[in-house]
């Protein structure tokens, strides 16, 4: 039987970091989230990643699983830009990552679909 996926949550556009790469938080779950950012990642590896939240920055360690192009078409410009969809997996979640993340995601962590 497939595991049972945590449910995700959307959230307003959030500054991350993954390993050296920025990005904005699109939506993110007890066990993992999705960043949209200028550049990809290998997936071959943990990279330390920072969502900058207040009062104080979530600190975890997290695995790419997943990276698809995706053109954002700017309003009224005439050109496009390539950006990556990255879904990651958190592997490393410290308990102050935790409760930063359940006050992040509400209700619904820890909750699947």
């Amino acid at each position: 039987m497939p595991k049972l996926r945590s449910v995700r949550v959307t959230t307003q556009p959030i500054q991350v970091r993954i390993g050296g790469v920025f990005g904005r938080l699109v939506d993110i779950s007890a066990t993992g989230a999705l960043v949209q950012g200028q550049h990809t990642l290998s997936s071959e590896r943990e990279w330390p990643m920072l969502i900058n939240v207040e009062p104080e920055p979530i600190e975890l360690r997290a695995r790419v699983v997943r990276s698809n192009v995706v053109s954002v078409q700017l309003s009224g410009a005439t050109w496009q830009r390539k950006e990556y969809a990255l879904g990651v997996a958190f592997t490393e979640l410290p308990p102050k990552a935790k409760a930063a993340l359940k006050a992040l995601c509400g209700e619904a962590f820890g909750e699947h679909e």
